[in-house]
């Protein structure tokens, strides 16, 4: 398992990395990382956990996250496909300082400032910015890339077609020894979440008792352990009734809920309809 704390490869004098990431799906590690971040999900669909609130993302949602916001990107309600994004990232230590207190630049630093929350764009505007993010991907010329660059922040920056993600009192503030411990917790959960697992189990794999454990979670991920594994049950059920090779009964049992009646009442609680009702959205 990968540590929590992600080294990009980014020299220091660089001002930016482009990433074309294309993998059979995306692996859900909450991570973070001091660069600033612009996701484009050009295939795939899933659910991403940024600070301490959990969005769904689908091909052409836009995000902007800042330096050492936690954020994970997990493939959990499509396999048909691979998973795609486009990422641009931003060397922190450079984008900053004086340059950034002209009045020409007023729009830009407050983006940055919006983006410490986590941002997700919506609307028909994203495809354009993908369009230039693909061509400085290409791009040869490395004057040009930063002027295109510079050019969608300044799109964003005008943009009202936006939701913040993280809560306004959200303080990362963790150590990384934090990120470690709840990272090893949601691979467990990845590996085991068709099964029942008890509040013992999984507080012992990272040394603490129930009531500390319990604690500790919640104060990390703002919700308290069996919610998340309801959420991640549910994530999963929706993947399954996407593929259409089960009822929903073997959905339920498949996705680790232990009975049916209580399947159909968390996925109503996450999804906001029942399993049924969800079949007949997909047509």
């Amino acid at each position: 398992m990968k540590p929590l704390y992600q080294k990009i490869e980014i020299h220091k004098e660089r001002l930016f990395v482009i990433k074309n990431n294309k993998v059979p799906k995306f692996d859900g590690l909450f991570h973070f990382h001091p660069e600033f971040e612009l996701t484009y999900i050009h295939q795939g669909s899933g659910r991403s956990f940024v600070g301490d609130r959990m969005v769904t993302f689908s091909r052409g949602d836009l995000f902007f996250l800042g330096p050492n916001l936690p954020h994970s990107w997990e493939s959990t309600y499509s396999v048909r496909q691979p998973s795609q994004s486009l990422v641009i990232q931003l060397n922190s230590a450079l984008w900053k300082g004086e340059w950034l207190e002209g009045e020409e630049l007023s729009e830009l630093k407050l983006l940055f400032k919006k983006s410490l929350r986590g941002l997700k764009f919506i609307g028909n505007n994203n495809f354009a910015i993908a369009e230039k993010m693909f061509q400085i991907s290409k791009g040869s010329k490395p004057m040009q890339n930063v002027i295109d660059i510079l050019s969608i922040f300044e799109s964003l920056g005008r943009s009202q077609s936006y939701e913040y993600i993280a809560s306004p009192a959200y303080l990362p503030g963790y150590r990384e020894n934090d990120y470690v411990k709840i990272n090893l917790i949601y691979n467990f959960v990845h590996l085991n979440f068709n099964r029942e697992i008890s509040l013992t189990e999984v507080a012992s794999l990272v040394n603490m008792t129930n009531q500390g454990f319990c604690r500790y979670f919640k104060k990390i991920t703002r919700r308290t352990f069996f919610v998340y594994l309801n959420e991640y049950r549910t994530g999963c059920a929706c993947k399954l009734l996407n593929e259409g090779q089960f009822n929903i009964t073997e959905v339920g049992f498949r996705s680790g809920f232990q009975s049916i009646s209580n399947f159909n009442k968390q996925f109503k609680v996450v999804v906001g309809c029942s399993p049924r009702e969800y079949i007949k959205q997909l047509g």
